[in-house]
């Protein structure tokens, strides 16, 4: 293909040579054509003759032509065939054909094959030829332009079209993530409970969002409306507080209680901006209002935990000193009939009184204690529906017949680890607090089930972890408590009660207790309405055993020597004169670092240390440290007024074996040392 060199050619009246290429085998037209040309006015043409159609193409091929004058008879081509092959050759040159053939068919059909013009050679003259050329030309340049105004005009269509597509696409890609922005904002605002509002303050017109309809359970359209929806007690704070930054000129940030929902109340904060009209007036007030109900009740939580974590302490410390006390005096009410045979019935009474009351104390601290720190007790595999059936038995004979006992379990209720004294413990009390609520009687509903909380639901609840839970329901339909109540009931001897009624340890000890199981509790009441506890308890997946009972006689030593130290003067000589009762030679201390003087004395003939945890100048934990030091097999039994599963296992961790609460009885002081011996 032959590149146009022509195809910007100048207009032909200001061109100074026109170059054509003749196609011509006869000589005589040829020199004819000649001479017709060279007596044009309007342009000088210049000739390249050429006899075949071959030579025409190499002349294309290496010259630059306007135009060509094409005979369709040659020696190699004939007819249109010579046209086709010059037009393929050299599209945008204007060819004009001539022929000897007088055939307008032929014509129109050169025409609509590419040539330009057809003339008859024997009807051509000069000005036929010149204008036939020049037109040609003319109408070649002129439609090789108009392709390239099209051409160019396409061009720029396609790119408009181009970047109309793309700001499209982008319009659209902008208008599908400002769609998923309002879904994710609604979904967020859904799921924190937002809504939005907005307050004409002159109209007094409120307008707000459908998340505000659901959680007032009303549709405002007034400033009263919602005034009305506020709980009674903090209405007038609210609308003081509403004035006030208006006429301050800020935004409303407060936290208040909704009623409008029967039976719920629920807490609000709305958080606002002031909008002035373009006179500086108040206009505005547009904002949000946020359920806060959870977040309260785990802040109430928490101030309860707190709290309680204090009381706990000073209980503890209390039981601690109190332990103390009552060790002695049961350990002295068992020895004195063994020291004083003849003891009359009634120094023989008395000291059964001293026995009950000892021991009622003793009773006393560990409620103190499963307040206050939790105790580990005797964990087994249980299936609480057996446990309950026997609540339920012990409660129905206890209430009056005006109140209903109902029992409900599932027959695949899942297992526990737990203490079942301690659980029975739990749930007769929590029965008997209902039943106390209902004078006039009504219904006491006991109702197990298994229930799991999942990431989302544990955050109700400040104590929850995720997992698989038993939750035992104790319900009643008495008088209920208020929220001022129910922020006091775990206290330690806080109680509703008449005096004489009630020690306040009740609730408290349930605390601990299930605390001390790894669960948590939860408490719903509304004054008239009823209560209801609820125990959560982890399920078990596995079968703990429980420990093996003692045996009913009194082991006796065979005259090992025991180390027995703590700072109470009383529990040192009462353990000392007990173990010498039953056949065990003792020696005693009164802290650690005479402990330690002592064992490293007679650290080949102490057989066991009976030592307690809190002591002046060096306690248990650090003189049981330097024994091991001293003697890495040491047997030791730990003592103390506290029993938490905290310092039970840090004992363990230092080299203490056993573990000995206060106050111990003799038999529980006999039956551990029998146990720590024989395992040696």
């Amino acid at each position: 293909m032959v590149g146009d060199c022509h195809a910007t050619t100048r207009p032909l009246e200001s061109q100074s040579v026109v170059n054509l290429l003749l196609v011509e085998d006869n000589l005589a037209e040829a020199r004819l054509l000649q001479e017709l040309l060279k007596g044009s006015l309007f342009s000088r043409f210049q000739l390249t003759h050429v006899k075949r159609l071959s030579e025409a193409i190499a002349q294309l091929q290496s010259g630059c032509f306007n135009g060509i004058l094409l005979d369709l008879t040659l020696p190699d081509s004939t007819g249109l065939a010579s046209l086709e092959a010059l037009v393929q050759q050299a599209p945008n040159l204007p060819i004009v054909v001539l022929t000897n053939t007088n055939d307008n068919e032929l014509a129109v059909e050169a025409v609509r094959r590419g040539a330009q013009d057809y003339l008859f050679k024997r009807q051509m003259n000069q000005d036929s030829l010149v204008r036939s050329l020049r037109y040609a030309i003319e109408r070649k340049q002129s439609a090789q332009a108009l392709q390239a105004a099209n051409e160019i005009l396409e061009l720029r269509v396609q790119e408009r079209t181009a970047e109309l597509k793309a700001a499209n696409e982008q319009l659209q890609r902008e208008v599908t993530q400002r769609q998923q922005i309002q879904e994710r904002l609604v979904l967020a605002q859904q799921a924190a409970k937002i809504g939005t509002f907005e307050w004409h303050i002159r109209s007094n017109a409120i307008t707000w969002s459908a998340e505000l309809e659901e959680l007032y359970g009303l549709t405002a359209q007034h400033y009263d409306d919602w005034l009305a929806a506020l709980h009674p007690d903090d209405r007038a704070t609210v609308e003081s507080a509403i004035w006030q930054a208006v006429s301050r000129g800020h935004g409303l940030d407060i936290e208040f209680r909704i009623s409008s929902v029967p039976n719920e109340t629920r807490w609000i904060t709305v958080k606002s901006s002031l909008l002035r009209d373009a006179s500086g007036l108040p206009q505005r007030l547009i904002g949000i209002h946020m359920d806060i109900t959870e977040k309260k009740q785990l802040e109430a939580q928490f101030l309860r935990a707190q709290r309680l974590e204090s009381l706990g302490t000073l209980a503890g410390g209390i039981a601690h000193d109190l332990n103390n006390i009552l060790t002695p005096i049961l350990g002295v009410v068992k020895l004195l009939p063994l020291k004083i045979t003849n003891l009359d019935e009634q120094s023989q009474d008395l000291l059964k009184t001293l026995d009950n009351s000892a021991q009622r104390g003793a009773d006393l601290v560990k409620q103190i204690l499963s307040f206050a720190r939790g105790v580990e007790g005797k964990r087994g595999y249980l299936q609480l529906k057996h446990l309950l059936l026997e609540v339920k038995r012990i409660i129905q004979q206890t209430v009056p017949k005006s109140i209903q006992v109902c029992l409900d379990v599932p027959t695949h209720l899942w297992a526990v680890s737990g203490d079942a004294t301690q659980l029975h413990q739990v749930f007769v009390n929590l029965c008997v607090n209902a039943r106390d609520a209902m004078p006039t009687g009504g219904e006491l509903l006991i109702r197990a089930e298994n229930h799991l909380i999942d990431q989302a639901a544990s955050r109700r609840y400040l104590e929850a972890k995720p997992g698989a839970y038993v939750v035992v329901s104790v319900s009643d339909t008495g008088t209920g408590m208020s929220e001022a109540v129910i922020q006091r009931i775990f206290d330690p001897f806080f109680t509703t009660k008449a005096i004489g009624q009630g020690t306040g340890l009740g609730l408290s000890a349930v605390l601990g207790i299930v605390k001390s199981h790894g669960g948590f509790l939860d408490v719903q009441s509304q004054v008239d309405q009823g209560s209801q506890f609820q125990i959560f308890l982890p399920a078990s997946q596995a079968a703990i055993a429980p420990p093996v009972a003692p045996g009913a006689e009194l082991p006796v030593g065979q005259q090992q020597l025991v180390l027995v130290v703590d700072d109470e003067l009383a529990i040192c000589e009462i353990t000392k004169a007990t173990l010498e009762t039953y056949h065990y030679q003792v020696l005693t201390a009164s802290d650690g670092m005479e402990a330690i003087t002592l064992f490293a004395d007679h650290k080949d003939k102490i057989a066991v240390v009976l030592m307690d945890l809190m002591m002046p100048v060096m306690d248990g934990l650090a003189a049981i440290t330097i024994m091991n030091r001293l003697k890495p097999d040491v047997c030791a039994i730990a003592m103390s007024g506290l029993t938490s599963k905290e310092a039970v296992a840090r004992a363990k961790a230092l080299g203490f074996q056993q573990f000995l609460a206060k106050p111990f009885t003799t038999e529980d002081l006999l039956q551990m040392l029998h146990q720590r011996l024989n395992s040696v």
